[in-house]
């Protein structure tokens, strides 16, 4: 069963009042001038998954530009962006093509292209053998063959020095694949190639307010990427034997801080492992066990992901942390993952990607800590002053959205649901034919989805503990044993009785620690036992 959230907010108009600027530098030269007049915009497009890139639209309306070799004989290109005395360095890289529009109701431009150094990793594939290498030894080989500087972090766990082997890969492809398993971002900057563990800063390099400099916001929590559990199945070639790692919520290699975990709001949990992989070789227990650990931070930071878009920001880039506030349940801390940068005649725009496995507003806001201090207690002494009566703001309304998806992305249709606004009022609603739900005019806020009859058949349990006086047995601790194999730990309460509600059908079996080790056997179902 899947559920997945899709909000919109509208455009704003953008506050900015500088303008912004730009620097272009090829092969080391600043354009200046005629050459840097000439330009129409200026794109940038960053990425951590593949090879950054840019674009730069050069007006050539008497094609001059095409046999002069300022745009069409360079090598390597450097793009700043920002506002005045203020410019950011955003790309640098090399030319990779270029290519020249000729349109009768548009301009004749030229348009540079290129991409980071990341490129030349992939050209040709190729088999190679590292012998008792760590995915940082051989980053740092294929680095040192591509005229790279490593710039490496091992991080926690180790990493293990095991037999490698680059199956027909390119070294992009194959430094990729080891990123992805073994829990490294793998990127390239500039003439440095980073292969570290990553580390969340603890400091926003940035923060957006929607009706600000924030004009766009469109998230989508996908509740059944989260993994309450991962479980990997791979072979030790050295003991000829099979290895089982695992790893469960809370053991993730990184996270965003703030929130409830998404594998808590996602409530599709089982008493199995929740996700399975196979992997090639490990080659020890805590090996597998890392491969575990990685598959769950993936899964992990696809829980909530969203497409921003704000006013050109040149410290937005894949790998830093944002602010988002006064997006409701969503605001708070993200990490980017994708920034593309837009630079023309109307402007700087940026809009990027961020992912955060987090559930709830994490933003900090300073203001909500009034109030309290300045109203009298009750019994205090009268001043002699005559108060304005205090006009209460009025609530602003919103709406409520989101959409029903099973596994494979089909709409589920007439599911029952309970939505839990932050007021504490309780809505009961069902999907309509598309899976959606929508209220209108409800407080803006944080609201809670609680999906019905999702799952397996689940029922309560009502058990009555007497002593052997016939007297309620109150206050006596121990475990419930359910019939999916997990346990439960439980109170009496004054009545003697234990109540739980929400448990799979079943037998199950109550242990008591106290009260002369009593013990009942039962089926789940409301049934009570003495």
């Amino acid at each position: 069963m899947t559920a997945a959230v899709i909000s919109r907010c509208a455009a704003v108009s953008d506050t900015s009042r500088i303008k912004p600027e730009f620097a272009v530098s090829l092969d080391g030269k600043k354009l200046t001038g005629e050459e840097a007049a000439a330009i129409l915009g200026i794109r940038v497009f960053q990425t951590r998954s593949g090879a950054s890139a840019f674009e730069i639209v050069v007006s050539d309306p008497q094609l001059k530009w095409q046999s002069k070799p300022t745009f069409t004989d360079c090598k390597e290109v450097k793009i700043e962006l920002g506002v005045p005395g203020k410019l950011v360095n955003v790309f640098d890289g090399e030319v990779t093509a270029w290519r020249t529009e000729l349109e009768r109701s548009g301009p004749s431009v030229l348009v540079l292209r290129g991409m980071d150094r990341s490129h030349r990793l992939m050209r040709g594939q190729k088999s190679k053998t590292y012998q008792q290498a760590t995915p940082v030894d051989c980053a740092r080989q294929i680095a040192s063959d591509h005229g790279l500087t490593a710039k490496t972090s091992a991080g926690s766990p180790a990493p293990v020095k095991t037999f490698r082997f680059q199956a027909n890969q390119t070294d992009f492809d194959f430094l990729r694949k080891l990123a992805d398993q073994e829990g490294f971002m793998f990127w390239v900057e500039g003439k440095e190639l980073h292969f570290e563990r990553p580390q969340f800063s603890a400091t926003d390099d940035c923060e957006f307010t929607f009706g600000e400099s924030l004009k766009t916001f469109l998230p989508r929590a996908n509740f059944r990427k989260p993994a309450a559990s991962v479980g990997v199945s791979a072979w030790d070639s050295s003991g000829k034997a099979e290895i089982t790692g695992k790893a469960k919520k809370g053991q993730e290699l990184w996270t965003v801080a703030g929130g409830k975990p998404g594998a808590d709001v996602s409530r599709f949990t089982s008493s199995k492992t929740e996700l399975s992989v196979v992997a090639a070789l490990a080659a020890t227990q805590e090996h597998a066990d890392t491969l575990a650990k990685a598959a769950l931070t993936r899964r992990a930071m696809e829980f909530l992901t969203a497409e921003v878009e704000v006013q050109g920001d040149p410290g937005v880039k894949p790998g830093a942390m944002v602010n988002l506030k006064r997006v409701g349940a969503y605001s708070g801390h993200y990490y980017v993952t994708e920034a593309n940068h837009f630079y023309d005649a109307a402007g700087y725009n940026c809009i990027f990607y961020v992912a955060r496995d987090k559930w709830g507003n994490s933003s900090v806001e300073k203001e909500k800590k009034k109030g309290a201090k300045s109203r009298p207690g009750r019994g205090a002494p009268a001043t002699g002053k005559t108060r304005a009566p205090v006009k209460r703001p009025e609530e602003k309304l919103s709406f409520i959205e989101f959409t029903l998806q099973d596994d494979q992305g089909k709409d589920l249709a007439g599911v029952q649901v309970k939505v839990h606004l932050a007021s504490g009022e309780v809505i009961e609603a069902a999907t309509d034919d598309s899976g959606q739900v929508k209220i209108d005019q409800k407080p803006e806020g944080a609201y809670t989805v609680e999906i019905l009859g999702v799952g397996s058949a689940l029922t309560f349990i009502n058990v009555q503990v007497e002593d052997a006086a016939g007297n309620p047995l109150s206050g006596a601790s121990g475990s419930v044993k359910l019939s999916d194999g997990s346990e439960v730990r439980v109170m009496t309460d004054v009545r003697g009785e234990v109540q739980l509600t929400d448990v799979p059908e079943g037998e199950y079996t109550l242990t008591l620690e106290d009260a002369d080790s009593v013990g009942a056997d039962g089926t789940s179902g409301g049934s009570e036992q003495d």
